[in-house]
């Protein structure tokens, strides 16, 4: 029980550290500094594993790419849903990026307890103010 304990602690930290950037920005959410609309591209995530129980951590690893020329500013945010259809924000941030810039995302988080077993679905998405620009998503066997 202490090494879950252990455990969560040590992924609520890192979310924490995704998070942070969200409240520091000044200004707006979304959207870029240079007018127009955004670009953006999300690689398949990679995860740490293919297969997870319940209780335990799983690495999610990404890269978001700003295929604007200018300096935009995109909420990232990371998803998870389960077999049974409960959706788990697991981090969300404002990232700002210079034109053509790449950058990496990476947060662990531990599967709840009571999470349904089966397939998992777990998402990065990318958004500017008027909406989704992109999103990319891979599967978790939860067992």
């Amino acid at each position: 029980m202490r090494n879950y304990i252990v455990k969560s602690f040590l992924a609520l930290a890192c979310l924490a550290l995704v998070v942070v950037p969200l409240s520091a920005q000044k200004g707006k959410g979304g959207g870029g500094s240079s007018g127009g609309s955004g670009c953006a591209v999300v690689a398949t995530p990679m995860l740490s594993t293919s297969t997870a129980s319940p209780g335990l951590n799983v690495g999610v690893f990404g890269r978001v790419s700003n295929c604007a020329t200018g300096k935009k500013r995109y909420t990232v945010t990371i998803t998870s849903m389960s077999s049974c259809g409960e959706e788990t924000v697991i981090g969300s941030a404002l990232i700002s990026f210079a034109g053509g810039e790449t950058k990496g995302i990476s947060v662990a988080y531990p599967i709840a307890p009571d999470t349904c077993l089966g397939t998992m679905t777990v998402s990065v998405g990318v958004y500017d103010g008027s909406g989704m620009l992109a999103s990319d998503s891979n599967t978790l066997t939860v067992q």
